[in-house]
């Protein structure tokens, strides 16, 4: 789980618009980015246990249930300068800051109907090493240009396959990248020498775990694009958590943060503010093996 969770943070970053379509590492301004997202995840609990089996499968359904969402919906972030960012999520109501200072990033979730939120830390060079991996995918230069907000960007194709056997469990994970990318060597790496900015991402990703607890199908596409770039000054007040949010950290307690999120879910669905539309259209590459039988 934490190694797909890994993979699944890869591909939003990529996806969400949080690199910034200027060289100036003290940019300011807004992103507009579209986005279409769908995941389904399916658990068969496998343990002969009555009191293990009780409790594994109320974990998994809060797992399932913890605001995933089908549909398409517009994010905003606001940069002041590439160290330090917020992010608007509609669906769920929620706001995202990311600061960045030395190695450490510290990336904090609000809501702001419930004044409850979490944050983690993490170490941007340890987070790079664990990338690497996701560095030895088969990389395709299709040929393809489109252009994006007046950016002439050129397609690259990735597919990355990965299988680990760790604590007894089996899993296989396979991801299907599409990038529309906009080169300009002063930006950072995209792909393996491949500098510039992801203006396009779609990824499709599919995995399945399996252990003596518990078979898991995981299923996740994820399409966006920038469609607007904005300079603007950023005042402070606009990338800074509001006081009267709650914070808890996440890295010690992930039952709370489990919890919050929940909250956050109740209040939206009370109030009329989770309104899920399945996309049109939705492409699932490279199914690992026959459905199994829930």
């Amino acid at each position: 789980m934490k190694r797909l969770a890994l993979f699944i943070m890869v591909s939003m970053f990529f996806g969400f618009g949080t690199s910034f379509a200027q060289s100036d590492p003290n940019w300011e301004g807004e992103i507009t980015t579209n986005l279409t997202s769908m995941q389904d995840m399916k658990t068969a609990v496998k343990t002969k246990n009555i009191l293990a089996k009780m409790i594994l499968k109320n974990v998994m359904k809060k797992i399932e249930n913890n605001g995933y969402y089908t549909g398409t919906y517009t994010t905003t972030t606001i940069a002041k300068g590439k160290n330090r960012y917020k992010v608007f999520t509609p669906y769920n109501n929620s706001y995202m800051i990311v600061e960045k200072n030395g190695d450490m990033m510290k990336s904090t979730t609000y809501f702001p109907g419930i004044k409850k939120g979490y944050y983690t830390t993490t170490s941007i060079s340890a987070n790079k090493q664990q990338m690497e991996e996701l560095r030895k995918g088969k990389i395709e230069k299709t040929g393809e240009t489109m252009t994006l907000c007046g950016r002439k960007c050129e397609v690259y194709r990735v597919k990355y396959e990965v299988k680990t056997n760790a604590d007894g469990t089996n899993s296989t994970t396979i991801m299907n990248n599409d990038y529309a990318i906009y080169l300009d060597p002063i930006e950072d790496e995209v792909l393996p020498d491949i500098k510039g900015v992801p203006m396009k991402f779609i990824n499709n990703t599919v995995s399945q775990s399996t252990n003596d607890m518990l078979d898991m199908d995981y299923k996740m596409y994820l399409a966006s694009e920038i469609v607007s770039i904005k300079d603007r000054a950023v005042d402070e007040s606009e990338v800074t958590v509001p006081s009267e949010i709650k914070l808890i950290d996440a890295d010690k307690n992930q039952k709370g943060m489990l919890k919050i999120i929940e909250e956050n879910m109740k209040y939206l669905k009370k109030n009329n503010m989770w309104n899920e539309k399945s996309p049109d259209e939705i492409k699932i590459y490279d199914n690992l093996q026959e459905d199994w039988e829930y």
